[in-house]
């Protein structure tokens, strides 16, 4: 992995050779472009100040994770926000045309993010035109400024983590390597666009029984709490609550579960706590199968993650 100033700490230049601006970045980062169209970018630093920057968006999709941190950006007249504070979050974003982006970080804080970003000649030169989703694919490249959130499933935290977190290889493997797991990463990405007319079949009652439970669930108010006792709660039976909980979200209700106890237990080392504390956290009684977990969902070890 790349390591030093990020862009955005590059901006910070010395304004005299005996007047040095103490850095506004600092961290790893990578920011590659692994063939013609495709390009990766993965930053895990600690932004030291608030800041405002402005550069170009070109046209293309981007895939858009965040793992830590928050991001507040505009793409011309297109706002975009996501919050990792609580689990990760992602998007699919189209540019047609190109845009300025400007970001705004108006903190302190500590961000790990991944994005990935293709052109629609990529796409073709790819084969897309023989892929059973090209229709939900290009058609979403043909749109301006469009976003299609996405589902930051195990599949996807752990290829994102991996990028972010590579075990080290020489040079001519490393960059195989990003791109096999960028291509990767995307198409777990595209596979969501079809995900999105199954969940339409969801009446508004059954939709909001369904957001009730993630609420539930997000809290920690569900936590030791049976899938009888879940239906029970909301009023419903444990086959149908399951059916429609999967069709909003992709998975099932205790891989969600498990999935917001890791990210619990990710906050916890973030400010110090025990490998053993976080497990405890996690509902994990062996350290060992914690650690396991961690790692298959975040790409890292938890103790790499203690401060």
């Amino acid at each position: 992995m790349n390591t030093g100033r990020s862009p955005l700490a590059a901006s910070q230049q010395p304004s005299a050779a005996h007047h040095a601006v103490p850095p506004a970045v600092r961290g790893h980062f990578v920011n590659e472009t692994l063939r013609p169209g495709l390009s990766l970018h993965c930053t895990h630093i600690d932004i030291l100040q608030a800041m405002h920057t402005e550069s170009s968006a070109e046209p293309g999709l981007r895939l858009i994770l965040m793992l830590e941190g928050t991001l507040e950006a505009r793409f011309g007249k297109q706002p975009l926000r996501l919050n990792a504070s609580r689990q990760p979050q992602g998007v699919l974003l189209s540019i047609a045309e190109t845009e300025q982006l400007q970001r705004d970080i108006p903190q302190p804080m500590q961000q790990r993010q991944v994005v990935i970003a293709v052109n629609r000649q990529w796409f073709e030169e790819g084969g897309f035109d023989n892929l059973s989703d090209r229709g939900s694919t290009l058609g979403l490249c043909r749109q301006h400024l469009a976003v299609r959130p996405l589902q930051v499933g195990p599949a996807l935290g752990r290829l994102a983590g991996q990028l972010l977190h590579p075990t080290q290889r020489p040079p001519h493997l490393q960059r195989l390597y990003q791109e096999c797991h960028s291509v990767e990463l995307l198409m777990e990405a595209l596979g969501q666009l079809q995900g999105d007319r199954p969940s339409c079949v969801l009446k508004q009652a059954e939709r909001r029984r369904v957001e009730r439970l993630q609420q539930l669930l997000d809290s920690g108010s569900a936590d030791g709490w049976s899938l009888a006792e879940m239906a029970r709660e909301l009023g419903s039976n444990p086959t149908t609550l399951q059916r429609q909980f999967r069709l909003l979200h992709g998975c099932s209700i205790f891989d969600y579960l498990r999935r917001q106890r890791l990210a619990r237990a990710h906050q916890l080392l973030l400010q110090g706590a025990s490998v053993t504390e976080a497990a405890l956290l996690a509902s994990y009684g062996s350290p060992a199968n914690f650690a396991t977990a961690f790692r298959r969902q975040y790409g890292v070890c938890p103790r790499s993650l203690r401060r």
